[in-house]
């Protein structure tokens, strides 16, 4: 809260209820979909009719959909709007929203998407928003490890990592796990290997993300190999005490096997 305290033109207040009584509209994001099942049901107490609620949350499909159940409900207004884009995205103003609810909601908040991201994609009602961001971080999931893995094979076969970076980012391996968040310490600018994978999008949030795509595909019938895979790795870099490392600390463990 402190940190909010110091931002120009910032206020802070104590209570959820008191933000929800006092504000137009209301922005959350929150790590899991329990957390943001109890914050919506204090906010929407003291909610107004016609309030904006926009949640940035990568939860569950079911309960963006409780939610959104329960703003309408109290006439409010609900958007699941989960982003892509890591630190780097929010820092930038940069990041996309992948939007699920009432497209005649989304044309009221889109001032205030852009205020924080530069690209938004209405992917249908309720709870599609987190469909799409489920499945896209099932696939950053993925690529995060493959990238990992063939960057060890560079390392140890005595090649430069900023070198294969380069090879991989203008070539047909080209993602943003390598060109952005590339795992190998010194490979390329800014990235959270760097920092000892102390800053990012940390292994613990990857591997909820990761489990909720199994669960979605559950849910469908849908067949998931490599994200069983990813997940099984995740859970053994949890047991390593690396759970709020950055998830490309995926290398360290390839490089310690």
């Amino acid at each position: 809260m402190e940190m909010f305290r110091k931002l120009d033109g910032a206020q802070t207040v104590d209570t959820l209820r008191e933000m929800a009584a006092n504000v137009d509209a209301i922005v959350t994001m929150l790590p899991e979909s329990d957390h943001v099942l109890s914050a919506y049901e204090t906010l929407l107490k003291s909610s107004k009719p016609e309030q904006i609620f926009v949640d940035c949350s990568t939860i569950s499909p079911e309960s963006s959909k409780k939610v959104s159940d329960m703003a309408t409900r109290k006439g409010c207004k609900f958007l699941g709007a989960p982003v892509s884009g890591g630190v780097v995205g929010a820092e930038n103003g940069t990041l996309t929203f992948m939007v699920g609810g009432d497209e005649a909601a989304l044309k009221e908040a889109s001032g205030l998407l852009s205020s924080m991201g530069s690209r938004w994609v209405y992917c249908g009602p309720a709870g599609s928003g987190l469909i799409a961001k489920i499945c896209n971080n099932m696939i950053l999931g993925m690529t995060m490890v493959a990238v990992a893995e063939a960057m060890n094979v560079a390392v140890k076969s005595g090649m430069e990592p900023n070198i294969l970076a380069s090879v991989i980012n203008t070539s047909s391996g080209r993602c943003w796990a390598s060109e952005i968040n590339n795992p190998v310490p010194g490979a390329v600018e800014k990235s959270p290997s760097n920092d000892d994978y102390q800053k990012g999008f940390k292994a613990a949030l990857l591997l909820k993300d990761m489990r909720l795509g199994e669960s979605l595909a559950k849910e469908v019938g849908a067949t998931t190999l490599l994200t069983r895979e990813t997940v099984e790795l995740y859970e053994e870099i949890s047991k390593k005490g690396w759970a709020d490392r950055d998830f490309s600390i995926a290398y360290k463990y390839f490089k310690e096997l």
